[in-house]
């Protein structure tokens, strides 16, 4: 099973050069330097790796790490089961 929480955590560290000892769930992504155009890329990524479709309210610099994997998990549940 796909573990989404660490999916995320490493795409943030290695697609954004955030060290990981700060990608911590209560985390805003303004908080670990994810500024509005960098959040709208996270999104690009987050859809295209997992095959779901992330609105743009959905995720922004005020979302926490916690609430992205939520967005990640709930879409990506939801595909599988429809799919």
């Amino acid at each position: 099973m796909l573990d989404i929480s660490a999916e995320v955590s490493g795409i943030l560290s290695e697609e954004f050069d955030i060290p990981a000892d700060e990608i911590i769930p209560g985390n805003t992504l303004e908080d670990i330097g994810v500024d509005s155009v960098a959040a709208v890329e996270l999104g690009d990524i987050l859809q295209h790796k997992f095959g779901i479709r992330i609105g743009e309210d959905e995720l922004t610099t005020q979302s926490t790490v916690e609430q992205v994997v939520g967005v990640v998990s709930g879409k990506a549940g939801a595909e599988h089961r429809d799919g």
